[in-house]
């Protein structure tokens, strides 16, 4: 497909350092060829992009806000910016395969009619993001997805409309809306609807921009012939409480702006709110059982500290409370992840405000700190032996496959053998450079030989992937893939920083 538009690709990021290099990265390799522009906006993040990263990039138009605007208004400020005739709005957590754009824009320019545009979108494992392709939001289709009957009844039109998961994600279909994740529209259009809503603040822009493009008389399309990875949920992972809100609100602005649900305001309202808690609760429920354990280290705590007397019930209901509740702000309870460590920021300033409230207002011995503080390492310590527990199983049971690394002229890449922060999903046993004369020091004792050397390296350790490292700067050594697949190893792309924690592998495939 070859196409004559133009385009301008707008990316607003918030705390997406990690994964904003590959993105760009990916971008640019896809937009080979096309007249095009990359406007980046580092939206206020409390994490902000390096300076090396924007340095290695010097194509891309760069704007800092010194706070976060929230989605919408971020877009709208590159926006102003843009010069091409097509915008398309893409997530800072996501990878474009090589055509995506290509793709794109003669899909568009075939479609005279077109609004709003979407793609394809797929988790990091290759399976579908059924969100990509939506409806508009009816009272009904709420319920439906809020009770999990959409789930239960998937190829049904009446309960699973909200994400049209009755339709066949492979063939061209008119929809009510795509996703903001990857969104194209004319810059015509979207500067006569005077872009997207700053009303919204992350969540509902894409809603309400994709209907009121319905209004002027255009139709918005899911066009799968082409794909994009998305990350989902990266820009959230710091603001997890006050993601529910942003959600739900949105719900209420955009049933309060269109009226189409012919009911009361407050019924509205009180509807979302239910369906808030039901949300929250429903995310919780998976994790019951980190409360439970939560609760019973507290509980063990204060009796080893009361020993024979009866439990003060309002003393140890304290002690529940402020170990409890920073958790669940934290939302460790929602998250898979049982990161213990990074929980210590949390449950110490509410250690201190429980223990303080006990001494002060329920009068106390002071020494009831000690239960506290025990209860706090008793929380992180259970989670760091899980962690353990699932590292190692996750080894020997072979989930996770012996890999080798290839980044090592890659700076800082012994936060991948870190022994204190190890993945459970990575058995990493070194690493290899296409161009070893270029292998720094620091990276010498992990390394294992050449590029060239794989065969007998393979065969000596086992290796059954190649995790080829996208650096903070976007840069990954040169491999011949052909060649790598002939030795029985499957190539994949590595993405993170040093902040390692926060990663994802990619099947290399999808790019080709």
């Amino acid at each position: 497909m070859s196409t004559a538009l133009s385009c301008s690709v707008v990316i607003v990021a918030y705390n997406s350092r990690d994964y904003i290099s590959a993105c760009i990265a990916s971008v640019t390799d896809a937009l080979q060829g096309i007249e095009s522009e990359i406007i980046v906006v580092d939206n206020g993040s409390p994490i902000p992009i390096l300076e090396e990263q924007k340095k290695a990039f010097p194509s891309v138009r760069w704007i800092d806000s010194p706070r976060n605007l929230g989605f919408g208004k971020g877009c709208n400020l590159a926006a102003k910016m843009a010069t091409k005739e097509i915008l398309f709005f893409i997530n800072p957590d996501t990878v474009v395969s090589k055509g995506t754009f290509q793709s794109t824009l003669a899909y568009i320019e075939s479609k005279p009619d077109a609004g709003a545009v979407g793609c394809k979108i797929l988790n990091g494992d290759g399976s579908l993001q059924w969100a990509c392709r939506r409806s508009f939001p009816s009272p009904f289709a709420a319920i439906c997805k809020t009770i999990g009957l959409s789930a239960l009844f998937p190829k049904s039109k009446i309960f699973a409309s909200y994400n049209m998961t009755y339709l066949d994600p492979n063939i061209e279909t008119e929809v009510d809306a795509v996703s903001g994740s990857f969104l194209g529209v004319k810059r015509e259009i979207f500067n006569r609807l005077k872009g997207f809503d700053e009303d919204f603040f992350m969540y509902g822009e894409d809603l309400d921009i994709c209907l009121r493009i319905k209004k002027l008389g255009y139709r918005n399309y899911y066009f799968p012939g082409t794909s994009i990875l998305h990350f989902k949920g990266q820009s959230s992972k710091t603001r997890r409480f006050r993601t529910f809100v942003d959600f739900y609100m949105a719900m209420l602005i955009f049933a309060q702006k269109h009226h189409n649900y012919h009911m009361p305001t407050f019924v509205i309202a009180l509807g979302i709110f239910f369906a808030a808690l039901i949300g929250v609760f429903s995310r919780l429920v998976p994790q019951w059982w980190k409360m439970l354990v939560d609760v019973t280290m507290v509980l063990l705590c204060a009796l080893l500290y009361f020993r024979t007397t009866a439990l003060p019930l309002e003393t140890t209901g304290l002690l529940v409370l402020f170990t409890w509740l920073p958790l669940a702000l934290a939302g460790d309870y929602v998250s898979p992840k049982l990161d213990g460590l990074r929980l210590f920021k949390f449950l110490i300033p509410s250690a201190a405000v429980g223990v303080l409230l006990s001494v002060l207002w329920l009068g106390t011995d002071p020494s009831i700190a000690y239960p506290a503080i025990g209860s706090l390492l008793g929380c992180v310590f259970w989670r760091r032996l899980l962690f353990w527990l699932e590292y190692f199983y996750q080894i020997f049971s072979g989930k996770a496959k012996r890999s080798i690394l290839l980044g090592g002229s890659t700076d800082k890449i012994d936060c991948w053998f870190d022994r204190y922060h190890l993945k459970p999903g990575l058995n990493l046993l070194g690493c290899v450079s296409s161009i070893p004369e270029r292998v720094t020091e620091n990276n010498r004792e992990y390394l294992l030989g050449a590029l060239s050397d794989l065969p007998s390296i393979c065969k000596r350790t086992g290796c059954k992937e190649l995790l080829v490292l996208s650096d903070s700067n976007g840069f990954r050594e040169v491999f011949d893939m052909e060649w790598v697949k002939s030795l029985g190893i499957r190539p994949k792309l590595l993405i993170g920083t040093d902040n390692n924690s926060n990663y994802a592998v990619v099947d290399l495939n999808y790019f080709y």
